[in-house]
C-alpha cells in the first residue's frame, strides 16, 4: 500500500480543509513530517490509520472524538485518502460520528458514521465498491492490503510509544500477524484438520467400546465367553421344546378339526326345523290363495264383454248431452230474435237525430274562429300588463340607483374627513413602535438565555448521573475482570489437576515433558469447565463494552454542557444589563407596550380601509352614472311599447259580439256544440252496431239448432244399435246379471297384484319343500353331537399347546437375542480395528502437527519459524550496521515454560559480551533501532515471497530522540538505502537534526486555534 493523496478537514488540530499529495514528494520519497510538539504531526498518521480501518493508530482515542473543537459547526469532519495497490489504485472516504446543527431551527441533531470505497479506473467517478457501511469498507480494506488494523499498526505504521510491540511480541501475537502476511493459514487448516479427523476416529473408537459394553448389559452378561457358554448351555433345551411344542400343536389342530364338523352337523338340524315351520306357516295359507284365484278368474272374464258395456254406456251418455245442449240452444235462438227486432227500432230513432249534425258541425267552425280571435285579444292584453310591468319596475331602479348615488358620495366625503384625523394621530407614534421593537428583541433573547439555563441545570444533572454510571460500569468491569481471571486460573489449575490424574511413573510428562513427577497438581477442589470460562470471558466483554458505552455518554454529556456554557455566555454579553433584569419585568414592560402597538396597528388598519373604501367608491359612482343613463333609454322605449299594444287590444276588442265578450262565454259555448255533435255520432255508431250483432247472434242460433237436432237422431240410432249388442253378450256370458258382471269388474294393476301375489306363494312352497326333503336326505343316518364334551376336550388341548409354545418362545427369544449378540460383537470387533489402524496414521500426524510432541511446535509455527529466520537474517543485517556491529536478532529456540506457545520469540546477541539476551533489556535507542530492523526486514521476506501483501511504505513516528547522533546517520543511512529500493518512508520527528539533513517535508505549522499544512521540498 502506498499513499497518493490525502485529505481533510475539522480533523483532530486541523479546523479547516488540508490536504497532503504525497505524490509530489516523488515517486518513492523518505521526508520528514515535522512540528513543534501538539501541532498534530501524529494525527496524520491517525487520519491514514482512520481513512483504511476506521480506528486511529494509537487506539486511545474514539473515531467521534476526532472532531475539531474550533471548527465551523457547518463543516463536517472527515478524510479521505487515495492509495495504490500495485497498478491498481483506490480511494477510501470516512466519516466519524459527530453532531451538526440541524437544517431546520435550533439545536444539533447526530451524524452516523459512513464510509466510501472507490477503484480509480481513469473516470471521473470510478467505481463504487461499497456506498455507505462501515463495515464493510473495513472488510473490503482488510481483504485488499491483507492486514487488519493491529497488523498495520505493528509492520506499516510504528506509532510513537508503539515501535517496541512488534519486537517484544509472544509466539502466539507474532503468529497471528505472520500468518496473515505469509498466508499460511492452509497449515493452521491442516493442523485443524487433521486434529477434527483424529479426535473424530478416537471418537468413534469409544463410542464403539461403549457400544459392546452396552451390549452385553442388554444380555445381562458380562464376557464374550459367556455367550458363547449360554448358546452352548440353550441348543438342546430348545431341540426338546420344538418337540412337545410340535406335538401338542397337532392334537389341538384335530380337536379344533372335531369341534368344527360338530358344529357344522347341529347347524344343518336347527336349518331343517326351521325350514320344516316355514312350510307348515305356507300350507296353511292355500284356503285364502284358493279364494283369490277365483276372483281372479271372474275378472279376467268380465274383461272379455267389458267394451261392448263400456260402448253402451258412452252411448247414453252423448244422448244425454245432446238433449241438453239442444234445449239450451231452443232458448237462446228465441232471446236473439227479441233482441234483432229491438235493435231495428233503436236504429230507426238513432238515424232521425243524425239530421241535425250538419247545422252543428258550421256553428262549431265560427266559434272557433271566434275563440282564435279571443286569444289574440288575451296575448295582447297580457302583453299590455307586462310592458306596463316593466315601465314600473324601470322607474323604480331608476329611483333606487340615484338614491345609492346619493348614500356613495355621503360616505366618501366622511371617510377623507375620518383619514385626516387618523392620519394627524398616527404621526406621534412611530417612535414609540421602534422602542417595542427592540424591546421584543431583547426580550427574546432573555426567553433564549433562560432556556440555555434551564438546560444547562439539566445537563449537570445528567453529567453527574453519567459520571455515577461510569464509576459503577468502573467498578462492575473491574469485578467482572478479577472474577474472569479467577475462574480462568482455577479452570487451568483443574486442567493441570486432570493431567496430573493420568501420570505414570517412567512416561514424559506433557507439560514439562519429565520422567519424574515428584509434586503432580492437586484437584481437591470442584473443577470448572470449559463453559464457564468462556461465560465469564462474555461476561467481561459485556461489561468492558458497557463500560466503553458509559464512557461515551459522559463525554457527550460534557460536550453537550461545554456548548450549552458558551451559547449562555454569548447571549449574556449580547443582553448586557439586561441579563440580570427580572424576567418578569421584562414581560410586564413588554406586555404594557403591546398594548400601545395594539391601538397604534388598528388606528393604522382603520385608515388603511377607510382610505381603500375611498378609493373604491370613485369606480362605483362612475357606474352609477353609466346605468342611470341606461335605465333613461330603456323607460323611453317601455313607453312607446305601451301605446302600440294597447291600440292592437281595442281593435280585437270590436270584432267579438257583445254576447261572448265576457271571460268565459266562448269557451262554454264552444264546448257546449262540440258535446251534442260527439254525443249523436256516437248514439248512432252504437245503434248501427248493435243491429250487426243482434241479427249475427239469431243466425248462429238457427244454424245451431239445426245442427243438434241432426245429431240428436243419429245419436238414437247408435244407442239402441250398442244396447242390442251388449244384451246379447251378457246373456252368453258366465254372468247372471249386470249387476254380477260389475261386481267381478277388477282394475288392471288389481289383477298384476293378485297374479303375483299367487305365483310367489306357490314358489315359496315348491321351494320350501324341496328344500325340506334335500335337509331330511342328508341328515337321515346322523345324530345330534355333544358340543360340550368336544369343547372340553378342545379347551385341553389348546392349554397344553400355549404352555409348550410359551417354553418353546421363551428359549427362542433368547437363542436370537445371543445369536445376534455374537454378530453385533464380530462386526464392532472388525470396526474398530480398521479404526485403530486408521488413527495409527491420522492421530500420530495429528500429534505432530499440532506440536503436541517434542518441542511443541506445531506445523504452523514451524513454517514461520523458517520464515522468521528468514526475516531475522535481513533485519540482523541492518541492525549490525545501525549498532555498530555489537547486535544480531536470534529467534529463541528453547522451548517455552508451562504450556505458553514457543518457537517464535526473539533473543539479540551481544557481540561486546558474547551471550545471547531478552529483546525486553535493550534500551529506549537500541529497541527502537531494533523494531526498525525487524520491520524493514519483514517488509524485504513478505516481498519477497510475493504472498500477494505489498509493503512498501512504511511511518515510523518518534523513537530518534532516543538515538545518538552517530546512530542517528546510520538509521539514516538505512532508510536512504531502503528507499532506493522503492519504499516510501515517512519519518515524525521533532529532532532538530532531521529537520535540516532531509530535503523533503511536510511541515505541521501550529496556529493560535488550530494547525495548517506545508509540503517543503515538493
Amino acid at each position: 500500500m502506498k499513499p497518493l493523496l490525502l485529505k481533510l478537514q475539522a480533523f483532530g488540530p486541523f479546523a479547516a480543509k488540508e490536504s497532503i499529495n504525497f505524490s509530489a514528494l516523488g515517486h518513492n520519497p523518505l521526508f520528514l513530517i515535522n512540528g513543534p510538539t501538539g501541532a498534530g504531526k501524529s494525527t496524520i498518521l491517525d487520519a491514514i490509520c482512520f481513512a483504511l480501518y476506521g480506528q486511529t493508530t494509537g487506539a486511545e482515542r474514539e473515531p467521534s472524538q476526532m472532531r475539531c473543537d474550533v471548527a465551523e459547526a457547518s463543516l463536517l469532519t472527515e478524510v479521505s485518502l487515495d492509495f495504490s495497490l500495485g497498478v491498481k489504485k483506490y480511494r477510501v472516504r470516512r466519516v466519524p460520528q459527530q453532531d451538526k446543527p440541524k437544517t431546520r431551527g435550533e439545536g444539533s441533531t447526530s451524524h452516523n458514521p459512513e464510509a466510501q470505497l472507490w477503484e480509480l479506473d481513469g473516470s471521473d467517478t470510478g467505481v463504487l465498491l461499497v456506498a455507505r457501511k462501515v463495515n464493510d469498507a473495513s472488510s473490503h480494506i482488510k481483504e485488499l492490503i491483507g492486514l487488519d488494523v493491529e497488523q498495520f499498526r505493528q509492520v506499516m505504521v510504528l506509532p510513537q510509544g508503539k515501535f517496541r510491540e512488534l519486537l517484544l511480541a509472544d509466539s502466539s501475537e507474532r503468529e497471528k500477524i505472520f500468518s496473515q502476511l505469509f498466508q499460511t493459514q492452509m497449515y493452521k487448516r491442516l493442523e485443524e484438520l487433521l486434529k477434527s479427523k483424529a479426535s473424530g476416529i478416537k471418537h468413534d473408537v469409544e463410542r464403539h467400546q461403549s457400544e459392546i459394553r452396552g451390549i452385553l448389559q442388554v444380555a445381562e452378561l458380562n464376557t464374550e465367553a459367556e455367550v458363547t457358554a449360554a448358546l452352548a448351555q440353550l441348543q438342546p433345551l430348545l431341540a426338546a421344546a420344538v418337540q412337545a411344542r410340535a406335538a401338542t400343536q397337532a392334537d389341538r389342530k384335530a380337536s379344533e378339526t372335531l369341534q368344527e364338523q360338530a358344529l357344522q352337523l347341529q347347524k344343518r338340524f336347527i336349518v331343517l326345523a326351521q325350514q320344516q315351520q316355514l312350510l307348515a306357516q305356507k300350507t296353511a295359507l292355500a284356503p285364502a290363495i284358493e279364494s283369490q284365484q277365483r276372483l281372479l278368474d271372474k275378472a279376467l272374464n268380465a274383461d272379455v264383454i267389458r267394451p261392448l258395456f263400456n260402448n253402451t254406456s258412452a252411448a247414453a251418455i252423448a244422448l244425454e248431452k245432446l238433449e241438453q245442449q239442444l234445449a239450451s240452444n231452443d232458448a237462446e235462438l228465441t232471446v236473439a230474435l227479441q233482441q234483432a227486432a229491438a235493435t231495428e227500432q233503436a236504429l230507426l230513432l238513432a238515424q232521425g237525430q243524425a239530421e241535425a249534425l250538419p247545422q252543428l258541425r258550421k256553428q262549431e267552425m265560427n266559434f272557433q274562429q271566434l275563440q282564435q280571435q279571443s286569444l289574440q285579444l288575451n296575448g295582447a292584453g297580457e302583453e299590455l300588463v307586462a310592458v306596463a310591468a316593466t315601465l314600473a319596475t324601470v322607474e323604480e331602479h331608476i329611483a333606487d340607483k340615484r338614491q345609492t348615488q346619493l348614500a356613495l358620495s355621503t360616505e366618501r366625503d366622511a371617510g377623507e374627513a375620518a383619514v385626516a384625523r387618523l392620519s394627524l394621530q398616527l404621526e406621534g407614534l412611530a417612535e414609540q413602535k421602534m422602542g417595542i421593537d427592540r424591546l421584543s428583541t431583547q426580550l427574546e433573547l432573555r426567553a433564549e438565555l433562560e432556556l440555555n439555563r434551564t438546560q444547562q441545570r439539566q445537563q449537570i444533572a445528567h453529567e453527574s448521573r453519567a459520571q455515577h454510571a461510569f464509576q459503577a460500569s468502573e467498578i462492575t468491569f473491574a469485578s467482572a475482570q478479577t472474577a474472569s481471571k479467577n475462574t480462568e486460573l482455577n479452570w487451568h489449575a483443574g486442567q493441570a489437576a486432570l493431567l496430573a490424574r493420568e501420570l505414570q511413573r517412567g512416561e514424559c510428562c506433557p507439560v514439562c515433558g519429565s520422567l519424574e513427577h515428584p509434586q503432580p497438581a492437586a484437584g481437591d477442589s470442584e473443577l470448572v469447565d470449559k463453559g464457564a470460562v468462556d461465560q465469564s470471558r462474555a461476561l467481561t466483554n459485556t461489561t468492558r463494552e458497557a463500560l466503553e458505552l458509559s464512557r461515551q455518554h459522559l463525554q457527550q454529556a460534557n460536550n453537550a454542557l461545554v456548548q450549552t456554557a458558551a451559547t449562555i455566555q454569548r447571549f449574556t454579553i449580547e443582553l448586557g444589563p439586561q441579563a440580570e433584569e427580572p424576567l418578569a419585568l421584562l414581560q410586564q414592560k413588554h406586555a404594557d407596550q403591546l398594548k400601545e402597538l395594539t391601538s397604534l396597528a388598528a388606528k393604522q388598519d382603520q385608515r388603511r380601509q377607510l382610505q381603500l373604501r375611498g378609493e373604491a367608491i370613485k369606480p362605483q359612482q362612475v357606474e352609477l352614472e353609466l346605468e342611470l343613463t341606461a335605465l333613461n333609454r330603456q323607460l323611453a322605449s317601455r313607453n312607446e311599447d305601451v301605446v302600440r299594444v294597447r291600440t292592437e287590444v281595442e281593435r280585437l276588442t270590436a270584432l267579438l259580439p257583445a254576447a261572448l265578450r265576457e271571460r268565459g262565454a266562448l269557451s262554454q259555448a264552444l264546448a257546449a256544440v262540440v258535446t251534442s255533435i260527439a254525443q249523436l255520432s256516437a248514439n248512432l255508431s252504437a245503434a248501427q252496431q248493435a243491429q250487426v250483432t243482434a241479427r249475427s247472434n239469431s243466425d248462429k242460433s238457427s244454424s245451431r239448432q239445426q245442427a243438434f237436432e241432426q245429431q240428436h237422431r243419429e245419436q238414437c240410432l247408435q244407442q239402441s244399435a250398442s244396447t242390442a249388442t251388449w244384451q246379447r253378450a251378457l246373456a252368453t256370458s258366465l254372468f247372471t246379471s249386470e249387476a254380477d258382471f260389475q261386481q267381478a269388474l277388477l282394475e288392471t294393476q288389481a289383477q298384476k297384484s293378485l297374479q303375483a301375489d299367487i305365483g310367489s306363494y306357490r314358489s315359496a312352497l315348491d321351494a320350501l319343500r324341496g328344500a325340506v326333503e334335500q335337509m331330511q336326505a342328508e341328515v337321515a343316518q346322523a345324530q345330534q353331537p355333544d358340543l360340550a364334551a368336544i369343547d372340553v376336550a378342545l379347551a385341553s388341548s389348546v392349554e397344553r399347546h400355549n404352555v409348550a409354545d410359551s417354553a418353546w418362545l421363551t428359549l427362542e427369544q433368547r437363542s436370537q437375542q445371543l445369536l445376534d449378540i455374537e454378530r453385533k460383537l464380530a462386526r464392532a470387533h472388525r470396526e474398530n480395528k480398521a479404526l485403530e489402524a486408521e488413527y495409527a496414521v491420522i492421530g500420530t500426524l495429528s500429534e505432530v502437527a499440532n506440536g503436541q510432541t517434542g518441542n511443541k511446535i506445531s506445523l504452523q509455527r514451524f513454517v514461520l519459524s523458517v520464515l522468521l529466520d528468514d526475516v531475522l537474517i535481513q533485519a540482523s543485517q541492518r541492525l549490525n550496521v545501525m549498532s555498530k556491529g555489537r547486535y544480531r536478532l536470534l529467534r529463541k529456540e528453547d522451548r517455552a515454560k508451562g504450556n505458553k506457545a514457543s518457537g517464535l520469540e526473539l533473543e539479540v546477541e551481544d557481540s561486546y559480551s558474547g551471550k545471547t539476551r531478552s529483546v525486553a533489556t535493550l534500551s529506549g535507542g537500541e529497541s527502537f533501532l531494533a523494531a526498525l530492523s525487524l520491520a524493514l526486514g519483514l517488509s524485504d521476506v513478505v516481498q519477497s515471497y510475493a504472498g500477494g501483501i505489498k509493503l512498501d511504505t512504511l511511518f515510523i513516528d518518534e523513537g530518534f530522540g532516543s538515538l545518538d547522533s552517530e546512530s542517528l546517520d546510520l538509521a539514516l543511512r538505512t532508510l536512504i538505502d531502503l528507499q532506493a529500493s522503492g519504499r516510501t518512508i515517512g519519518i515524525i520527528s521533532h529532532v532538530s537534526e532531521l529537520k535540516e539533513q532531509m530535503a523533503l517535508r511536510v511541515d505541521v505549522i501550529s496556529e493560535r486555534q488550530s494547525s495548517r499544512i506545508a509540503i517543503i521540498g515538493g
